[in-house]
């Protein structure tokens, strides 16, 4: 049976965008299972109290129905080098547990800390996370993204970010790189320079 899951946002004792993370889990039920009433997390999620100061992430996994919930420590991960990796038949149209598509193609050794998925030239996702470019003016997000994500959702919704056909080689026209995901916003933005099939990225102060 295909298994599913969501990483929620817990930090201070509050849970972020439960109500789109909410709509995704049962609209993914109801595209592989007949005959489901919706799960409303709200309902669903119990905080330890132990957990209600900090920064957690809220793993929930599920199929048919609830599977799990585990509640993990929380840091934001640091950029540094990002590979360029053309892939045309890579696809994550929802958010399965078997990440192996996306992981696959890291080793040990591997001279780089995340992946940037192109499909024909065309740029969708980092391996964990949605893109945001910024050109000097407007933040922009890859529109063939792989899995649209709640938190691009979300800021698709309130207009900070802006959904444009990105291609390789518009990645020189911008200024500013940052990833989001539900448990990251723009707390880390970097500059970045194009080598090759690699970008080179420095945290912007």
């Amino acid at each position: 049976m295909y298994q599913f899951f969501e990483s929620i946002k817990l930090l201070d004792g509050k849970l972020y965008l439960l109500d789109l993370h909410s709509e995704r889990l049962n609209r993914t039920r109801k595209a592989f299972f007949e005959n489901l009433k919706d799960i409303d997390l709200e309902k669903e999620l119990m905080i330890p109290c132990e957990k209600k100061e900090g920064l957690y992430k809220v793993k929930v996994v599920y199929s048919k129905y609830l599977e799990s919930v585990v509640f993990d420590d929380y840091t934001i991960k640091e950029h540094r080098n990002i590979r360029l990796l053309e892939k045309p038949d890579i696809q994550y149209d929802f958010k399965f547990l078997d990440r192996k598509n996306l992981t696959e193609d890291f080793s040990s050794d591997a001279d780089f800390d995340d992946i940037i998925f192109l499909k024909n030239g065309v740029l969708t996702d980092a391996t964990y996370s949605n893109l945001t470019f910024f050109d000097g003016k407007t933040w922009f997000t890859p529109k063939s993204c792989l899995l649209a994500g709640v938190k691009r959702k979300f800021l698709l919704e309130s207009g900070i970010i802006t959904e444009k056909s990105i291609v390789k080689e518009d990645i020189k026209d911008f200024q500013k790189i940052a990833f989001i995901n539900a448990m990251r916003d723009f707390e880390k933005m970097y500059t970045f320079v194009q080598k090759d099939d690699f970008l080179l990225l420095n945290p912007c102060e």
